[in-house]
C-alpha cells in the first residue's frame, strides 16, 4: 500500500525531490487535486518510520522491529532516553530471552540499525505497523495548550510551588513510602500494590497507619494501580506525585517548582526494614540523581532531550528561557535535619571544612536553594519547635540528634516559635521502650509563648554567608525565631534578595523583612477558604520589588493536603488556555469537590478553586509568582535592582548595541518593562514617565537603543526639541527620531542589520515611544490586618487528645510495651 502511495505522489513532484513537505509546498493544481495530495501526505506522515538518526522519535510509536522474533507489532515504550520496552498486543514483552511476561528494555543505536539488551545485540530495521496495544498510563483529563512567553527573554507568567518533595520514595530507608513518581517500566511498577511494605491487609505498617488513620493497626486496601483506593489527601505515605499528576498541575499554570530532597536520620533508624542507609547526605545524592533520571524519562516520553514538560535549571536566565518556552522550571533544594553531616549541639560532628566540601558538592550537583535544618537543633542553628504530641516525639528526636532536649524561654518580642506541649508520661514511657533505654525527663518549660534559646551559630552564619557567596536562595523556614532574626540581619547587611519562606514554618511577623529585601513569603497550603483568608490577611499593600504569591505543597513531606472545595467541572486553567475534567487514573476518579487534593494532579483543581474564592486579585498574584521568583534570583545573582539612569549621559553609555539580554541585565539592572522592549526610568524633573529603552531582536540582542527622556539625543537631534512639520519618523542611516506635536518625542540608534530594514526600524522606534517607566520609588506598605500569630504547622500531630492517644499507642506497639 505504501509503495503505491509513494508512486502516486511521485507523479506530482517537480525535478527536485525533497520529500513529503516539498510535495505539499509545490502542488499548485486544482483544489480537488490539492486535497487529494494533502490526504496522501497525511497518510504517509502517520505511517512514516523514525527519521534516520533520531532514535528518540520512536517513543510511543507502533512498529515492526524486523530482526526480532515476536516484534511484528510492538509499542515502543520509552524507559529512558534511547531505551524502549517492546510491548506486544497481548501485554507481553519482546526481550533478549524471547517473549516474556516480565519487562526488559532495549537500547536503540543512534543509526537505528541495532538494538541491545544486556549482552545481546541484534541487527534490526524499523517499519511502521498497526494493531499495537496502548501501554498503560494516566490520562491528564485536560485539553488545550499551556501558554508560552512571546520571547525567551520577556516577562514570564505562572505559579510557583516553593516547597515540594518529588523524591520521597528514597527517604526513611527506602521502604517507608509506597510508590514512586515514575518507573522505567511504567505506571504499574511506579504505583504497585503496597502489601510488600504494609503487609497483608496493611496491618503491618504501624507507623504509616498511625500517620494515615490515627490507628497503628488499621486494616486497609493495599492495592495500587489501577484501583488506588487509599490514595487520598490524608494518606501521607502513598505516592502522590506521579509524574503525570504533576504534569496536570503544570497544564493548570504551575511554571516553577522548588524541589526539596528530604531525610531524617533519627526517624529512619526506627524503621525495621530498610534497603538504604539513613545517612541524610547519601539520601540527598540519590534523590538528586533520581531527579535527573526522572527528567530523562519524561523527555523520552516527549520525543527527546529537552522536550518534556519540565527542565531542571541552575540560574534565573535558564529558568526564564524554560518558562517562556511553556515548560516548568525546577529548582533543586535540600531540607535536612543534619545537613552536611552536621549533628550535635554541644559536640558538633562537623567543622567549616566539612561544610564547605559538602556545599561545594551540592552546588556541582545543581542545588541552588537550601534550608539549614528541618526538625532538630544542629551545629548550624536552633529549630522552630513542633507542637502537640508530635512535638514530644520530635523533642526526643532532638535528644538523639542534638544530644539534648529543646531549650526554651518565654518570648519577650512579638515573634515566637511554636508552643511546646507538656509531655505525656505514658508517651515518654512508650518511647523509652522504642529507643531501647530510659529517656530522661524533658525540662520543665516556662510559660508560653515559647522561643528557642538557640539561634544561628558561628558555623551557621558561615553557611548563610556561603549561600550568598554562591548566589543561592536562602530558606530560613524551620529555624528558631532567634536564628531567623540573625539570618535576616546578615542578608540585610548585604542587601541580599535571595530569600524565601514558602511553607508556613516561620512566624509571618518576619515576612515584611523578606519582602523589603526583595524575597518571597507565603503560606504553604490549606483548604481554599483558609488559604484565601491568609492571603487577605498577610498580603502587603505594596512592596519595593516585583510581587507575587505562591504555595508550598510539601507533598511527600508528611503533610496532609487541602480538603474539598465547591469547584464545578469542567474548569479552566489560570491562563484560560486549558480545560479540565475530573482526573482519572486507572479505575480511580479523583473528584476535588468531594475529596480535595488526593494527588498532586488536584493542585490544578485547587488553583481553580482559589480563583473561585479569592477572585482575580489572588489569581493575578499567583500568576505573578514565577516572575517575582526569577527577579529575586536575578538580584541574588548580582543583577542590580531597578534604578533610574542619570539624566545626562550618552544614549549608548549603558545600553550597548548587539549586547545579549543577560549582559544588559548585568550592566543596566532590572528593567521596569520587560517584553520585546525593555525600559528604565531616567532622572530629571522633566522625565517622570520617560524611559531609556533597549529593543531586542529574536535572538535577545539589542537591536535598537532609544529614549523618550528629555535631553537624550542621537546626532544633533534631542528629545524635546522643537521640529516643524507633520508627525513622522525620520531615519538617517542608523539613527532615527519620531516627531509628534511639533517636538521630538523619541530618538534611537540601531544596529546596521536593523537599519537595513527601514520598516522594522520604524516599528522598533514605535516600541521606544510606547515604552514607559516611572521615577516613583516603590516602598513597602504593610497590610493593616497582618498579625504576628505563628502559623507553623506540625509534622503530623495536632495536639488533639485523639491524636495524642494514637501516638502513645503507636510508640507502645513499636516498643513492645
Amino acid at each position: 500500500m505504501v509503495s503505491g502511495v509513494v508512486a502516486m505522489v511521485a507523479t506530482l513532484r517537480q525535478r527536485r525531490r525533497t520529500g513529503i513537505r516539498r510535495v505539499t509546498e509545490e502542488v499548485t493544481s486544482a483544489v480537488v487535486l490539492r486535497s487529494a495530495v494533502v490526504a496522501v501526505v497525511l497518510l504517509l506522515v502517520a505511517a512514516a518510520p523514525a527519521r534516520a538518526g533520531d532514535r528518540y522519535a520512536l517513543a510511543g510509536g507502533c512498529y515492526a522491529v524486523n530482526g526480532l522474533a515476536g516484534a511484528e507489532s510492538v509499542r515502543m515504550q520509552a524507559t529512558t532516553l534511547g531505551r524502549y520496552l517492546l510491548y506486544r498486543p497481548d501485554g507481553t514483552f519482546v526481550t533478549a530471552q524471547g517473549v516474556q511476561a516480565a519487562p526488559s528494555d532495549w537500547a536503540v543505536s543512534e543509526d537505528l540499525k541495532t538494538v541491545t539488551s544486556g549482552a545481546t545485540t541484534v541487527p534490526v530495521s524499523f517499519a511502521p505497523a498497526t494493531g499495537c496495544a496502548t501501554f498503560p498510563e494516566a490520562p491528564l483529563n485536560a485539553s488545550g495548550t499551556p501558554s508560552k512567553g512571546t520571547t525567551p527573554f520577556g516577562r514570564v507568567g505562572g505559579v510557583v510551588d516553593g516547597h515540594m518533595h518529588w523524591m520521597t520514595f528514597e527517604y526513611f530507608g527506602g521502604r517507608f513510602h509506597c510508590g514512586k513518581p515514575w518507573d522505567a517500566f511504567g505506571i504499574t511498577a511506579a504505583l504497585p500494590d503496597c502489601a510488600s511494605i504494609e503487609g497483608p491487609g496493611g496491618t503491618a505498617a504501624v507507623i504509616q497507619n498511625f500517620l494515615n488513620y490515627g490507628n497503628p493497626a488499621q486494616p486497609h486496601d493495599t492495592r495500587g494501580y489501577p484501583q488506588l483506593t487509599e490514595t487520598k489527601a490524608t494518606n501521607l505515605t502513598r505516592e502522590g506525585t506521579y509524574w503525570r499528576w504533576v504534569q496536570r498541575a503544570w497544564m493548570a499554570g504551575l511554571r516553577l517548582m522548588v524541589m526539596s530532597i528530604n531525610e531524617n536520620r533519627v526517624l529512619c533508624t526506627l524503621q525495621a526494614v530498610r534497603v538504604t542507609d539513613c545517612d541524610e547526605m547519601a539520601t540527598v545524592r540519590r534523590g538528586l540523581d533520581d531527579m535527573r533520571e526522572l527528567q530523562r524519562y519524561v523527555d523520552a516520553q516527549a520525543g527527546g532531550p529537552g522536550k518534556g514538560f519540565f527542565q531542571i535549571v541552575t540560574d534565573p536566565y535558564e529558568a526564564r528561557r524554560v518558562i517562556n518556552a511553556g515548560k516548568m522550571a525546577v529548582v533543586l533544594e535540600i531540607e535536612l535535619s543534619e545537613p552536611f553531616g552536621c549533628r550535635g549541639w554541644t559536640v558538633p560532628s562537623c567543622d567549616r571544612a566539612q561544610v564547605d566540601r559538602e556545599l561545594d558538592d551540592l552546588y556541582r550537583r545543581g542545588v541552588r536553594s537550601a534550608l539549614l535544618l528541618n526538625k532538630y537543633d544542629n551545629p548550624l542553628t536552633g529549630v522552630r519547635f513542633d507542637s502537640g504530641a508530635q512535638g514530644t516525639l520530635i523533642n526526643v528526636g532532638n535528644l538523639a540528634s542534638a544530644g539534648s532536649f529543646w531549650s526554651a524561654r518565654t518570648c519577650t518580642g512579638p515573634q515566637r516559635d511554636n508552643t511546646i506541649a507538656t509531655a505525656d508520661p505514658g508517651l515518654l514511657s512508650a518511647m523509652s521502650g522504642l529507643l531501647g533505654g530510659p529517656i530522661p525527663p524533658p525540662p520543665l518549660y516556662p510559660r508560653a509563648p515559647h522561643c528557642n534559646t538557640r539561634g544561628l551559630t558561628d558555623l551557621g552564619a558561615h553557611v548563610v554567608d556561603s549561600l550568598m557567596d554562591k548566589r543561592m536562595i536562602v530558606n530560613p523556614d524551620h529555624m528558631s525565631q532567634a536564628a531567623v532574626d540573625a539570618t535576616l540581619t546578615r542578608l540585610e547587611r548585604r542587601g541580599y534578595s535571595g530569600v524565601i519562606s514558602p511553607h508556613g514554618w516561620m512566624d509571618p511577623g518576619n515576612w515584611p523583612r523578606l519582602w523589603k529585601l526583595g524575597g518571597l513569603a507565603f503560606p504553604g497550603h490549606s483548604n481554599a477558604d483558609q488559604y484565601v483568608k491568609e492571603w487577605q490577611q498577610y498580603r502587603p499593600r505594596a512592596t519595593p520589588f516585583a510581587f507575587g504569591w505562591g504555595y508550598g505543597a510539601d507533598l511527600g513531606g508528611l503533610s496532609t493536603q487541602p480538603g474539598a472545595g465547591a469547584l464545578s467541572y469542567p474548569f479552566k486553567s489560570l491562563d484560560g488556555t486549558v480545560t479540565f475534567e475530573r482526573q482519572t487514573t486507572g479505575e480511580r476518579t479523583f473528584d476535588y469537590a468531594k475529596e480535595g487534593v488526593a494527588t498532586y494532579g488536584q493542585y490544578a483543581d485547587w488553583l481553580a478553586d482559589l480563583r473561585r474564592v479569592g477572585g482575580s486579585g489572588l489569581a493575578d498574584d499567583l500568576w505573578d509568582g514565577a516572575e517575582a521568583y526569577l527577579e529575586m534570583w536575578e538580584r541574588a545573582e548580582g543583577v542590580p535592582a531597578p534604578a533610574c539612569a542619570p539624566r545626562r549621559q550618552s544614549l549608548t553609555r549603558t545600553l550597548r548595541l548587539g549586547a545579549s539580554w543577560t549582559s544588559v541585565l548585568r550592566r543596566a539592572g532590572q528593567p521596569q518593562q520587560r517584553e520585546r522592549a525593555w525600559s528604565w526610568c531616567v532622572q530629571g524633573s522633566g522625565n517622570p514617565r520617560a524611559a531609556d529603552v533597549a529593543v531586542l531582536d529574536d535572538d535577545g540582542r539589542v537591536a535598537l537603543v532609544g529614549s523618550t527622556a528629555i535631553g537624550r539625543k542621537t546626532a544633533a537631534v534631542a528629545v524635546g526639541s522643537r521640529v516643524s512639520g507633520r508627525n513622522r519618523i525620520v531615519i538617517t542611516g542608523r539613527r532615527a527620531y519620531e516627531v509628534r506635536g511639533g517636538r521630538v518625542r523619541a530618538v534611537g540608534v540601531a544596529t546596521a542589520k536593523l537599519a537595513r530594514d527601514r520598516s522594522a526600524l520604524r516599528t522598533a522606534l514605535r516600541r521606544v515611544s510606547a515604552a514607559r517607566a516611572t521615577q516613583a520609588k516603590a516602598t513597602f506598605v504593610p497590610n493593616p490586618e497582618a498579625a504576628t500569630a505563628a502559623t507553623g504547622r506540625t509534622l503530623a500531630g495536632t495536639g488533639e487528645p485523639r491524636t495524642d492517644a494514637a501516638l502513645t499507642l503507636l510508640c507502645s506497639l513499636l516498643s513492645g510495651a
